[in-house]
């Protein structure tokens, strides 16, 4: 299970509160141009867009959206060169996080791009739900992700894209590449 009926109430009742605001260019995205670069990608997946869709807006290569709670971007996504997934992971629910990470590598063709938040957010869900469910450090996203399979992990120090110790950025590889 990807996500849990009540989780994705909570978060459809989150952002229907919320007003919609701009898309905003992340400072990641020069990381990610360069891996689509890299590995020749052709298709590119925001796993985890949440209902704006920002990278789509941001990016200057085609970006398909994919996110099980949101109804507008929660159909069956498929493969993709290059798999992101920017602060998502830290909102999935312990129970479904081993799901999540087999449905997001499984859905990666060449790599996956992944930032995730590794502290506590201040923010709610309406019912008083944390903002953040799955919250672990640096190196707790780093042994999981690496046992992913057929998987080689890059773990990206970027001063200025990623905190050190409050966020975890890599790249995952599948294969040789």
């Amino acid at each position: 299970m990807l996500i849990s009926p009540q989780h994705r109430a909570r978060y459809r009742a989150y952002y229907a509160a919320r007003p919609s605001v701009p898309p905003v260019i992340p400072a990641w995205l020069p990381l990610l141009a360069a891996l689509v670069v890299e590995v020749g990608a052709t298709s590119v997946l925001d796993y985890g867009c949440g209902p704006a869709a920002a990278l789509s807006h941001a990016a200057s290569f085609p970006v398909r959206n994919y996110d099980p709670g949101e109804l507008a971007y929660a159909r069956t996504p498929g493969l993709a060169d290059v798999v992101v997934c920017t602060h998502t992971l830290e909102h999935v629910e312990p129970a479904c996080l081993a799901d999540v990470l087999a449905h997001l590598w499984d859905c990666a063709w060449l790599a996956a791009f992944v930032l995730v938040q590794c502290d506590i957010s201040t923010k709610v869900l309406p019912d008083g739900t944390p903002w953040h469910t799955c919250v672990h450090p640096p190196d707790w996203w780093a042994e999981r992700l690496a046992t992913l399979p057929e998987a080689r992990i890059v773990v990206l120090s970027a001063p200025g894209v990623a905190r050190p110790g409050r966020e975890f950025l890599c790249v995952l590889y599948r294969g040789g590449l």
